[in-house]
């Protein structure tokens, strides 16, 4: 997506959040390849073009939530990436997928010079907040992220996980903020 086609996206949703639907098949022009795109990228054919679909369609049904002082770009890539993981849970949940399976299998082979950028930030940044973890936190993530069973009851195994990720995001809130 070049600059014209940004400045041009951030004008539209802001005429969108205002209430002018008239935008409605421009935004669509606009952010159906980029969306299509990076849902291609993160799951199977079947599954990435209905996971665009939705995210396309929460951002129409968001759309008076924008705020136009913040990147229309960020803003509808946060909706597609949520859309990605809403769809990878749901597969779990379905246990058609562990979680590490398809986590990168869908991803393309030449990522742009900006997503390899934001991997490698989003990598250090994670790598700093599980620093501050206690080593039990980290051998439950470390388990739970590989699909081991744990030693104890299932119901104490997902409580063990539950408190680790809530200690884990507490970390990233204080050294990264909210995302």
């Amino acid at each position: 997506m070049d600059d014209g086609s940004l400045s041009e996206l951030q004008g539209l949703m802001g005429r969108l959040a205002d209430g002018d639907r008239s935008a409605f098949s421009r935004v669509f022009e606009v952010l159906w390849p980029v969306l299509r795109d990076l849902t291609g990228r993160h799951l199977p054919p079947a599954e990435a073009e209905d996971a665009a679909q939705e995210a396309l369609l929460r951002i129409f049904r968001r759309s008076a939530e924008f705020d136009a002082r913040r990147s229309a770009l960020a803003w509808a890539l946060g909706i597609a990436h949520w859309e990605i993981r809403s769809v990878r849970k749901k597969r779990m949940r379905r246990r058609e997928e562990s979680m590490t399976d398809g986590a990168m299998d869908h991803r393309s082979e030449q990522a742009t010079p900006e997503e390899a950028l934001l991997v490698r930030d989003t990598e250090r940044m994670l790598a700093q907040a599980l620093g501050t973890l206690a080593s039990a936190d980290l051998e439950t993530l470390r388990q739970y992220r590989n699909g081991e069973r744990a030693t104890v009851a299932a119901a104490t195994f997902r409580k063990r996980v539950e408190r680790a990720l809530g200690r884990l995001r507490s970390a990233w809130r204080m050294t990264h903020g909210n995302l």
